[in-house]
């Protein structure tokens, strides 16, 4: 073989193995890219469904209440019996209302709001899907036994009121309304 077939031979290997690191390097981009994009599209899906934030408690019962976000604990408030609290503070204009819709947001243990008497829980509230819901009861799991739509102005987005009321026979329930403090 001449010394001239033998650098040609060469300069198709090493042309050949520029245009192997290329697409590596291009795949490894695109990849990347792709990846990228996957999480921007997961986080405009997070950030952008819709918030219900609950600005005050009305409390229509005897009782004293504790309102206890399990997400955030800086929302905790006692009520005392026939009044309300507003939940907004220096950092908040309320509290928002967790959500629960598994599995993506599957951990309910940290994604609800409790209504608490006589240190027992006796509401449990979270967002899923268009609406908010409640349950007064928990199975085995520590998940809602039993998932009711809240009562009120119940879609989800925008401020809110919750009034919480009492009734001997049928027990707690609450309902939402549209808030009752500035815009």
């Amino acid at each position: 073989m001449s010394d001239d077939n033998e650098i040609t031979v060469w300069k198709v290997l090493g042309t050949v193995a520029k245009g192997v690191g290329r697409s590596v390097q291009l795949l490894g981009e695109g990849t990347a890219a792709a990846i990228g994009a996957a999480n921007a599209g997961k986080i405009a899906v997070e950030t952008s469904m819709p918030v219900t934030e609950i600005t005050s408690v009305f409390n229509t019962t005897d009782k004293t209440l504790r309102f206890v976000n399990r997400e955030t604990a800086r929302d905790e408030r006692e009520i005392l019996g026939q009044s309300a609290v507003t939940l907004k503070t220096e950092q908040t204009a309320g509290a928002w209302v967790p959500w629960y819709d598994p599995p993506i947001y599957g951990d309910f243990n940290r994604r609800h709001l409790e209504i608490i008497v006589d240190d027992l829980p006796v509401m449990y509230i979270w967002q899923k899907g268009d609406y908010i819901y409640w349950t007064n009861r928990l199975d085995s799991e520590g998940r809602p036994a039993k998932a009711y739509k809240m009562g009120g102005v119940t879609h989800v987005g925008g401020k809110r009121t919750l009034v919480v009321r009492h009734d001997p026979e049928l027990g707690y329930s609450a309902f939402l309304t549209n808030t009752v403090d500035g815009k």
